[in-house]
């Protein structure tokens, strides 16, 4: 019994290490967001993820299993909108509130996904980062 429980603490104890992104990935990691807190890393096949918290928001990032940057995802509020965004939202619709946004870069490019509520309904809005509205999703809240 004591066998199995070290070989099982042992092959977690390899699975974890193998897991870790390497050197190159982690100084990529940390030139790109060098105010990252609370940083978790994951791995799985689509590479390594980064979960912290940079400047008060959640954000996640994704390298491929070579250290590349793939992209990244930053979850907010209003905030983390620009002006261009949050204009294209209020002409869209001046009544609705804000719930939520995401902010997704890849590469070069970057959108945003805002999330909104007005009355009963709840809306999706995908947006490029000119504030044309790509993509529109209605719910009943």
């Amino acid at each position: 019994m004591k066998k199995l429980v070290s070989y099982a603490a042992c092959m977690l104890l390899v699975l974890s290490v193998a897991a870790a992104p390497d050197s190159k990935t982690i100084r990529l990691f940390n030139q790109t967001f060098p105010n990252a807190q609370n940083v978790k890393w994951y791995d799985n096949t689509s590479g390594h993820y980064a979960y912290f918290t940079q400047n008060g928001y959640s954000e996640r990032a994704l390298f491929s299993k070579q250290g590349q940057f793939v992209c990244s995802w930053k979850y907010g509020d209003e905030k983390i909108l620009p002006t261009n965004i949050m204009m294209a939202i209020s002409k869209r619709d001046s009544d609705g509130k804000v719930i939520g946004a995401t902010e997704y870069t890849e590469g070069d490019n970057m959108s945003y996904e805002v999330k909104l509520t007005k009355g009963a309904n709840w809306y999706n809005v995908n947006l490029l980062p000119d504030g044309t509205i790509v993509n529109e999703a209605k719910y009943k809240n």
